[in-house]
């Protein structure tokens, strides 16, 4: 089939001379609206990030060395936020059971006892405790109040003591402490955080 360019060439041209004539017949108000300018951010993150690190300012492991019945020891750890975001934070702390005399009573124990929450800022979310020697007894703790991004929480404790035991073994262990941190964002309260951490 053959195209005559000509004919199209023309037609454009006489649709152009139209317009041309609308616009000179008719004079036209124009404006422009102003330009509302949405400006918006994306906070840096990563999914399984280190978005935090567990600090333990009071702590010298040389105090912890030969403890006895009784014993306090200065152990004070907080999570510090480094990231820009709102976070949730949780703690669990791991400690070692043995086999120990306590009131009288034989049995497996948890080797120290933490003043946790000594401040109630911080909520037991689940307790695990041991009842076979050598595995540790595991205590997660959510801290209630929404930590801002950069932020820190209070301390989940701020010392332990060694039970007035009786009778013990000899152990040579450490208390571990880890935290989870999750946005706030989705996670209306620290229940659902939790949940979805899978600490509940």
């Amino acid at each position: 089939m053959k195209i005559n360019l000509s004919k199209k060439v023309k037609a454009g041209i006489i649709v152009g001379a139209m317009a041309l004539s609308v616009l000179g017949a008719y004079s036209a108000f124009t404006a422009t609206t102003q330009t509302n300018v949405n400006t918006f951010n994306i906070v840096a993150g990563e999914d399984g990030q280190e978005a935090g690190e567990v600090t333990e300012p009071g702590w010298d492991e040389e105090k912890a060395k030969d403890l006895q019945p009784g014993e306090t020891v200065p152990k004070n750890p907080k999570v510090v936020s480094s990231v820009e975001y709102e976070s949730w934070v949780f703690m669990t702390v791991e400690i070692p059971t043995f086999h120990a005399t306590l009131n009288d009573v034989e049995g497996v124990y948890d080797t120290v006892a933490p003043n946790f929450n000594a401040d109630g800022r911080w909520t037991l979310i689940k307790s695990e405790k041991s009842d076979t020697a050598g595995t540790n007894s595991k205590y997660t703790y959510g801290y209630n109040e929404k930590v801002a991004g950069r932020g820190e929480t209070s301390f989940l404790f701020t010392q332990f003591t060694v039970p007035d035991f009786s009778k013990t073994e000899a152990i040579s262990d450490s208390i571990d402490v880890t935290g989870k941190m999750i946005q706030t964002e989705g996670n209306a309260t620290l229940t659902e955080a939790a949940a979805a951490l899978g600490l509940k």
